[in-house]
């Protein structure tokens, strides 16, 4: 007996009034921005947009589209680490495709159905990729993921099944070439960067990290002071961010401070004096899902408004960390265990005291090939 599965119909949220720039505070209608703010990249200083919604909106109604693919994301679970005081972790690995991304791409193909595109196209070769073919299956769009030649055969396996097109190439800017020409057609959404420098995802996805930061709230039993994460470019520190400050006009909660984990000095550099525009190459060994050559302006500003501060954790040392979390029966990639040693350090560094209520966020699952 076969099942019929319903495709959702995404509406736009009466709430959502416009896209504000997240640097130079200019609002644009909502539309599609691709360069992110137009000011600023007229200026060669890039920067995403976030949205903006009228005061009048409740807190749960702080979203941009309503009728999103549900395929079980969110509401994960808040844990306890062992046997160390004030420390959970917030347990993303147990979305649908195994990672945060899920609630990123539920959002994002809403957005595209909603919008009147046919197909969306992303670069990636892990978690995202994953994550925005299957929403787009759900949603009845075509998926086009722009890989690199390493893409791992299970992850290729995973996302032929479910309908996408695999594009893979030797280097970024041939990967990131193919997103723009696909998204010079109307009916194609690219919901990746597409900009140097480096803008980050759409921001209609990126509304969808928020939610982790209210189950935080829901979930801890005592206020959290700290919140680590690993970056890349920023989409979750930003959307976990912004989460928590609209709690905080809300509801008077206060703000975690927030600290992003990177294989190497990237957004360290920047606030040690580096320009945001420079480009850092470095070795990310096996930390693919944080890897890149540069930041953001969302993930300066999400540390920056936090008071928070960027972390260095090298391949080397996210491997003990991962082997030691094995042994225990933990199931997170090695990127998610690099919050691990994070918080070590920002102990050992002074910027973190003992018994200070944290939450450590491990993004994704290890069983995909990565």
């Amino acid at each position: 007996m076969g099942h019929d599965v319903t495709t959702p119909h995404p509406t736009r949220s009466p709430y959502l009034e416009a896209l504000r720039c997240i640097q130079c505070d200019e609002r644009h209608p909502v539309a599609d921005h691709p360069q992110g703010c137009p000011s600023c990249a007229a200026r060669g200083r890039n920067s995403n947009l976030f949205c903006v919604y009228a005061d009048t909106a409740p807190a749960h109604q702080r979203y941009p589209y309503t009728g999103v693919p549900v395929l079980g994301q969110g509401e994960t679970p808040l844990l306890p680490v062992g046997r160390r005081a004030n420390v959970w972790v917030k347990n993303e690995a147990v979305n649908p495709t195994g990672s945060h991304k899920d609630r990123f791409s539920a959002f994002v193909t809403a957005h595209a159905r909603a919008s009147g595109y046919r197909g969306v196209v992303i670069g990636s070769s892990g978690n995202a990729g994953l994550s925005v073919a299957a929403y787009a299956a759900a949603t009845g769009l075509r998926c086009t993921v722009a890989g690199f030649d390493w893409l791992p055969d299970r992850v290729r396996t995973y996302l032929t099944g479910f309908g996408a097109e695999v594009r893979t190439f030797a280097t970024d800017r041939e990967r990131v070439a193919l997103v723009e020409e696909l998204a010079g057609a109307p009916d194609t959404l690219a919901v990746s960067n597409v900009t140097h420098p480096v803008v980050g995802s759409s921001c209609f996805g990126i509304e969808g990290y928020k939610r982790i930061s209210w189950e935080i709230l829901e979930q801890a039993p005592e206020p959290v002071r700290h919140v680590i994460l690993p970056s890349s470019r920023g989409d979750l520190a930003w959307g976990v961010h912004r989460g928590f400050v609209e709690a905080a006009e809300q509801l008077g909660r206060p703000i975690p401070r927030l600290h992003l984990v990177e294989p190497y000095p990237r957004l360290s550099a920047v606030l040690d004096g580096a320009s945001l525009t420079d480009r850092f190459p470095g070795d990310f060994g096996r930390l693919s899902s944080i890897a890149g050559d540069g930041t953001t302006v969302q993930a300066h500003r999400a540390v920056t408004c936090s008071k928070g501060s960027a972390v260095v954790v090298p391949d080397a040392v996210a491997d003990e960390w991962f082997q030691r979390l094995c042994r225990r029966g933990h199931v997170w990639e090695r990127s998610s265990t690099t919050v691990f040693a994070a918080l070590d350090t920002l102990r050992a560094q002074g910027r973190l005291r003992e018994g200070e209520p944290t939450v450590l966020i491990a993004t994704s699952h290890l069983f995909k090939g990565f």
